[in-house]
């Protein structure tokens, strides 16, 4: 870009700047409009160079500012078969002065990149049939308006004044008050979705029933076949998608999996393959529609029934049989390379089918790297091949035995076999971790203990690694019965290298100067820098503890971070109510921080701001509403003395009883339903003498068990709401078990009733049975979930409770990353770390740290305080690798 602005003789009065994804350009005086229409240009990566010099051309000429992605590698991701498909393509943006530069512009630009290649743009119109030029009406500037979830979203200025979403759909959706700039054009829309809403036949035969599933490379459709009489599964790809530097597309890889098909289909390992046509430029493959369900969701399904564990028998049964499957696939000349559970098929007689066969490659030819982490074998996945422009040599059959070993683990187990990488030349390798992993959880599950040696031969390091006669002859044995067992707990040496570690990295990785204190989670949307859930407040909450628990060499990041978030919330900002998602736990660990460093003044403005907290709002929730603004405000009471919190806290509560998250809820868990609305009351309640409010949560609670679902074990679960069938037998803090738990655990220490002590337990016995099912963060895994055992063992001063928590840590430890000498716990998704409280980091370092030291439960107005430990575990019980 530099040379064009050379040539063009605009390097002294252009600007470019650049950021992490896209580079702008912007000419002098550039005053940017704050809405209206903008154009957007595609590209694939082969034609992106070309894109860029030719659109450059003509905006630098028109003086429009524009940017465009800052690499290749960005480029490929905006254009790749899993990218967001309301933001995939947008290669180049342009932000006209006024509409009529925007159309001067679209056809310049139409012209400059005519017969270039490059993808639709979902979310927008194409300017003619078949251009790189689209258009969509949006914001210009970036928005800083944080929407009622605590996100940070794009608004618009309706013309009444009314600010408005920023719609970012995958489909053409401008505001109905904002004119089109060109009358629509003619053709571009997919063919399955022409018509939104009418029925689509394709081919002159297929009728597409219903869409299994859409993505950025195109849909996947259940249809009837109006020849046959049959129902059949197409899969469609769109032109330019995944696309590669030599021009290969999305529809080259359906036309190898078409010819997959063709070949392994009468080995009876696939589908069969009917028909493949193309549409509107679109390729579609028609195949069988195979009865059954993923195993992924039969793992699923297995485990919700009986105590929650894979039978032996069962699970030697799927072993056999698909290390079958994946014998007859080399015996005819392939390679599957993304052997996973999402791509086996479990048929009503539960035989293994594998689906989704673009990946698998000729063993004697070439293929570009390609798999999912965790279950592609590592050395191949993530080795020196990776970005080889050429396709390299296929890899050997071994690779697919490291697959079968990682795909039957989560099957026997619902183990996760993702493992955040360790920094390279950390000394552990794949093979050793995922050894830890599977010898740890083995006692939990009779499964995987009877599978192990066949589990650890196949996902062992290259050299080591047990070739596929080998497991077959193993399965030819008889299954070795075993019975679930306790596990080790994590020692008092674990725990503290985790912490320690943690904390370090905590202090290291903050960025005062930025917009973040600590980098936000990539997989979410930008929320409130300040908060508990994303933020920086839940962060400080832990540094805190750490320096209340003795951890002086915490106190100088407190600090920082105390001194960072004080000044940021004097910032003009939308302030919300709710205690994760809202500013109410903002103000609580600002306090808490500032009574830790003695710092009056800072105290005197956390209370200042936290009487600021706006209370009246229609949502009565934990997270995002009043239930979790009542809980700061009768918290700072218990801290204070100051009555003005207690009436604050008394009026949440009467919003929270009045509404129908108490009345009518439609969600039964702690983040955002009937738990936590009610633990509210019954600590308002129960705090400010209204009996009317502990009245109200004591029927919660009765409804709460009501609808609790007993199953072996002696474990409960919960759905998700009344009359809801989605996500059953969930076991979360926010929706699940623990949340529903750590209510009830309170309501029977305030009422005595057994009830709800009984139900109490039996979540604990779900969290615990299935902690090496779950991710390790705080609203949706181990750390959150083993929260309830700590608080059971200070309501009922049992001690097998704490321990099944040191056991819960197992899970933490046996996962952590090992990066520049520190272990460091992976966030929800398992590949990276993350700081932020309720998905990363922090909330994990919370858990461990009251499980070492003690103390209460954060962010709860009763904390059921736990008594610190006596030094009973100086060693580490699990081996560190």
């Amino acid at each position: 870009m530099a040379h064009l602005l050379h040539r063009s003789g605009l390097s002294d009065s252009w600007q470019l700047r650049d950021g992490a994804f896209w580079c702008m350009a912007v000419p002098p005086r550039h005053t940017p409009r704050e809405q209206g229409w903008k154009l957007h240009l595609s590209a694939t990566p082969a034609s992106a160079p070309r894109v860029l010099e030719q659109a450059a051309e003509v905006l630098l000429g028109h003086g429009c500012a524009f940017k465009f992605a800052i690499t290749p590698q960005v480029a490929a991701q905006l254009n790749g078969v899993r990218a967001d498909r309301a933001r995939s393509g947008k290669f180049l943006t342009a932000y006209p002065g006024d509409d009529e530069g925007l159309r001067e512009l679209a056809e310049r630009l139409h012209r400059a990149t005519a017969g270039l290649a490059g993808p639709a743009i979902l979310s927008d119109r194409r300017y003619r049939p078949h251009s790189l030029v689209h258009y969509r009406y949006g914001c210009f500037d970036r928005p800083y308006e944080l929407n009622d979830d605590g996100f940070y979203e794009g608004r618009l200025r309706a013309p009444d004044g009314t600010l408005v979403p920023d719609l970012r759909n995958p489909w053409f959706s401008p505001p109905p008050w904002a004119p089109l700039p060109f009358p629509p054009p003619g053709a571009g829309a997919s063919p399955a979705r022409s018509g939104r809403g009418a029925p689509v036949r394709l081919a002159g035969r297929y009728l597409v029933r219903e869409a299994v599933r859409h993505a950025n490379r195109g849909g996947v459709y259940r249809a009837y076949d109006e020849r046959t009489g049959e129902d059949v599964l197409l899969k469609e790809a769109r032109p330019h998608v995944g696309a590669d530097v030599q021009g290969h597309d999305a529809r080259d890889w359906l036309r190898h999996e078409a010819d997959v098909l063709r070949r392994l289909a009468p080995q009876g390992v696939t589908p069969g393959l009917r028909d493949v046509f193309a549409s509107a430029g679109h390729l579609f493959l028609v195949q069988d529609l195979v009865p059954g369900t993923s195993l992924h969701r039969w793992t699923v399904d297995a485990v919700q029934c009986g105590d929650g564990r894979i039978a032996v028998d069962a699970a030697w049964s799927l072993a056999r049989e698909l290390t079958g499957v994946v014998g007859r696939v080399h015996a005819a000349g392939f390679v599957l390379r993304d052997l996973k559970p999402g791509n086996v098929v479990m048929t009503p007689d539960r035989t293994p089918v594998l689906v989704d066969m673009e990946c698998a490659a000729d063993a004697d030819g070439t293929a570009h790297v390609a798999g999912t982490q965790g279950f592609t074998a590592p050395e191949y996945l993530d080795g020196p091949e990776r970005d080889a422009v050429a396709a390299p040599p296929a890899p050997r059959p071994e690779v697919d035995c490291h697959s079968l070993g990682a795909t039957l683990l989560h099957a026997v187990s619902g183990i996760s076999p993702v493992l955040a990488p360790d920094t390279p030349g950390s000394g552990r390798t794949a093979g050793q971790r995922l050894a830890a992993l599977v010898r740890a959880a083995a006692p939990a599950h009779p499964a995987l203990r009877s599978l192990a040696p066949l589990l650890l031969g196949l996902t062992a390091d290259p050299g080591e690694r047990w070739p596929l006669g080998r497991a077959a002859a193993f399965l030819r044995d008889t299954p070795v019965a075993a019975t679930a067992r306790p596990g080790p707990p994590l020692g008092d040496a674990g725990i503290d290298r985790l912490i320690d570690d943690g904390l370090a990295h905590l202090a290291e990785t903050m960025a005062p100067d930025a917009e973040y204190l600590w980098p936000r989670p990539r997989t979410l949307p930008p929320g409130d820098p300040c908060n508990v859930q994303v933020g920086t407040a839940g962060v400080l909450a832990v540094l805190d503890r750490a320096v209340r628990c003795g951890r002086q060499g915490a106190r100088p990041a407190l600090r920082t971070a105390a001194r960072w978030l004080e000044y940021r919330i004097s910032l003009p900002e939308r302030v919300l109510p709710g205690l994760y998602f809202g500013r109410s736990g903002t103000a609580w660990a600002l306090y808490g921080a500032a009574r830790t460093l003695d710092d009056d003044e800072l105290a005197d403005r956390a209370l200042r701001f936290a009487l600021r907290i706006p209370l009246r709002w229609e949502n009565p929730d934990i997270c995002h509403g009043l239930s979790g603004a009542g809980t700061a405000q009768l918290h700072l009471w218990h801290a204070t003395g100051d009555g003005r919190f207690a009436e604050r806290a008394l009026e949440c509560a009467d919003g929270v009883r009045r509404s129908t998250g108490v009345q009518a809820p439609a969600l039964y868990g702690y983040g955002h339903g009937l738990a936590g609305n009610a633990a509210f009351l019954l600590a308002a309640g129960r705090a400010l003498d209204r009996p009317d409010l502990v009245g109200t949560a004591t029927d919660a609670g009765r409804t709460l068990c009501a609808a609790a679902r007993w199953r072996g074990g002696g474990t409960a679960d919960w759905p998700k709401g009344p009359g809801t069938t989605e996500r059953t037998g969930l076991n979360f803090w926010c929706n699940g078990a623990a949340g529903v738990g750590s209510f009830l655990v309170r309501l029977w220490r305030a009422t005595g009733d057994a009830r709800f002590r009984e139900h109490a337990e039996g979540a604990a016995a779900a969290v615990y049975r299935d902690r090496w099912r779950a991710g390790p963060g705080t609203c949706h895994g181990v750390a959150g979930n083993a929260e309830l055992l700590l608080d059971l063992a200070a309501a009922t001063g049992e001690q097998p409770y704490r321990r099944q928590a040191s056991e819960a840590a197992v899970c933490l430890f046996v996962r952590a990353a090992l990066r520049d000498g520190r272990l460091l716990v992976p966030d929800d998704t398992l590949r990276g770390i993350c700081a932020s409280y309720n998905v990363g980091l922090a909330g994990v370092l919370d858990f461990l740290l009251r499980l070492r030291c003690g103390g209460g439960r954060s962010w709860y107005a009763d904390p059921l305080a736990l008594r610190r430990p006596e030094n009973t575990h100086d060693k580490p019980t699990v081996k560190e690798t």
